[in-house]
């Protein structure tokens, strides 16, 4: 039966896959222009990068950029799983990796032809976007490493002792990125340095280094969804990545990787950057990815799921007490009670106009404070419960 179900489902996503294929190569294919100002407005263009940029596989790496109607600038900095042990690495997101075992994958070993139509939200061109008109630099991610890697590996599977090479090359992409990226932009009116997943991570990490370079912009930083605590990361980031880190980034890495991260952001980027987390309070892809890395395979359980939860909501509770420029959006948006999990990945989703809390859609807090200068954090009933708890005894209080 379960074979049954995965031919069904591969001709069902051969279909899907050839109509975006065909729209996104014939219809809609990007331009190839090397310099920014020679692109169409509104029209992708993929922008080929020097020969120290590669993915995972050795295949090219690229950069996808859109010009707007203003002088807005966004960075965004893509996701898509990560790698570190040697069953990760022969499992990439692929529709073959589901063929062959089950599941997607758990990285992105070159740059699918694909990404840019899973990225619809906030790139979406719509007149209710208040972000349509900004430029954009979207930079993919196929390495595996968060952006931040610099070492080739062969990773051995334990399962079949078959070894498979994999660039761990996000340090490089990223800088080839950004020497791009400087040489085209001048200093834009408002900087929105983003990230979903993965790349949440990565526009942490790389964030004061941006901020610094366009320091008379107005500056933002956004990681959506982008929490993993583990007390491997420090070894596992210099030893199966070879990050060199602290020489790097200029700061040791800690086992809550993005709050080491903000907090740093929050002294090194200049002193008006406004800092930005948003995330689902039990996001089910970071739980699993979390109990994987902590050494406890891929499923999850409530149990381990509201771990996970706890362990967020504490750290974001601290990031609001030490940083007076941090704003979050926390939202328990399309909830499962059976599994107690909450959908991943908020900015390049439809959930970008859905998702609501306090009565606050995400779009509306995000334009907010950015266009509105409307500053405000949105879930503190996730973080504070016990002031929620006050707040709703006086209210029932008040309206007996």
């Amino acid at each position: 039966m379960k074979k049954i179900k995965r031919v069904l489902f591969y001709s069902i996503v051969v279909v899907v896959l050839s109509i975006v294929y065909f729209n996104r190569k014939v219809l809609n294919r990007p331009s190839s222009q090397t310099r920014f100002e020679l692109t169409k407005p509104g029209k992708w263009n993929k922008v080929k990068l020097g020969p120290n940029a590669m993915a995972a596989d050795g295949s090219k790496f690229f950069l996808y950029t859109r010009k707007g109607g203003s002088r807005n600038l966004m960075i965004y900095f893509c996701g898509g799983g990560g790698c570190w042990e040697g069953e990760m690495a022969h499992i990439p997101l692929s529709l073959r990796s589901y063929l062959k075992h089950g599941q997607f994958g758990y990285y992105f070993a070159r740059i699918p032809f694909y990404i840019l139509s899973m990225h619809r939200g906030i790139f979406d061109q719509r007149p209710d976007n208040p972000f349509s008109e900004w430029n954009v630099v979207f930079i993919p991610y196929a390495s595996g490493d968060f952006h931040v890697g610099h070492t080739t590996v062969s990773y051995v599977s334990q399962k079949s002792s078959k070894s498979r090479t994999v660039r761990h090359n996000g340090r490089n992409n990223v800088e080839e990125a950004l020497q791009w990226i400087y040489q085209n932009f001048e200093t834009p009116d408002k900087l929105l340095i983003a990230g979903s997943s993965a790349g949440g991570f990565g526009s942490a990490l790389w964030g004061s280094k941006i901020a610094n370079h366009y320091a008379d912009a107005e500056i933002y930083h956004l990681s959506d969804s982008s929490f993993l605590l583990s007390d491997r990361w420090p070894t596992l980031v210099e030893d199966n990545w070879k990050a060199e880190f602290k020489r790097t980034f200029s700061y040791p890495m800690e086992a809550d990787m993005i709050g080491a991260a903000f907090r740093h952001n929050g002294t090194a980027m200049p002193a008006h950057a406004v800092l930005l987390h948003a995330c689902t309070i039990h996001d089910k892809v970071l739980a699993s990815f979390q109990n994987r890395l902590n050494g406890k395979g891929d499923e999850i359980n409530r149990q381990i799921t509201e771990e996970w939860s706890r362990q967020f909501r504490s750290s974001t509770r601290q990031l609001d007490e030490q940083l007076p420029n941090f704003y979050y959006f926390l939202t328990n948006h399309e909830y499962d009670s059976e599994t107690h999990t909450t959908p991943h990945t908020l900015l390049p989703m439809k959930a970008f106009y859905e998702a609501e809390e306090e009565g606050t859609k995400l779009i509306t807090w995000l334009d907010g404070i950015i266009h509105k200068n409307e500053r405000v954090s949105r879930g503190a009933r996730f973080l504070y419960p016990e002031e929620a708890e006050t707040a709703n005894a006086e209210k029932a209080r008040m309206q007996a």
